[in-house]
């Protein structure tokens, strides 16, 4: 009789863990690797002389393996931006982004879930666009030599980020990796679609 309760309890507590466990591997799997996958941006920038907008499309073929995040990772730790970028270079490509007939390799790519939406960015290895560099008093372009894409989207594909279009980047800052663009001003992405698979 005993041995039979303690199946029949043994059996009700399983029942009750199942749902958790379920909705545990259904949160999971939402927020497994969605790669290939691409995007769609609206990208504009304000400034004194007038407002520039222009479409790029943001393609991923797989985000950057751990080994290689983390051989980027100690070149950036060093505060040597020649090493970093370096390595940025050597690192294999994940993908591109293109604007116009113009495509430039990404060469850095990660995912993560923020409640109910992903955040993602990407680094190419070259810098996708010098905001401001045709006026007469720009500064030298010299050592902005990236380009650095962060945006978040939603579970139906829908979001916003911005784009240090031309950026270096160093240790410090509140997320321990600080990005200065050439222009001063991020890029608004105001609109990020993610295509349909």
């Amino acid at each position: 009789m005993r041995r039979a309760l303690n199946s029949a309890a043994a059996c009700a507590a399983l029942l009750l863990l199942a749902p958790l466990v379920t909705a545990h591997a259904q949160d999971r799997d939402r927020w497994r690797s969605k790669a290939p996958e691409s995007f769609v941006a609206n990208a504009q920038i304000n400034g004194a002389a007038g407002g520039v907008a222009s479409a790029l499309t943001i393609k991923v073929d797989h985000y950057t393996a751990d080994g290689d995040h983390d051989a980027l990772v100690k070149a950036l730790s060093g505060d040597a931006h020649p090493a970093f970028l370096d390595a940025l270079r050597k690192a294999p490509a994940i993908g591109a982004v293109k604007i116009g007939d113009r495509e430039i390799p990404i060469r850095w790519g990660r995912e993560r879930p923020t409640g109910d939406s992903r955040r993602i960015i990407v680094v190419t290895d070259t810098p996708i666009y010098f905001a401001g560099a045709g006026a007469v008093d720009a500064k030298p372009t010299a050592g902005y030599d990236i380009g650095v894409i962060e945006f978040t989207v939603d579970a139906v594909g829908l979001g916003k980020g911005t784009m240090a279009a031309a950026a270096t980047v160093k240790p410090g800052g509140p997320t321990g990796v600080q990005v200065d663009d050439y222009s001063g001003k991020r890029i608004e992405l105001v609109t990020v679609r993610r295509n349909p698979s």
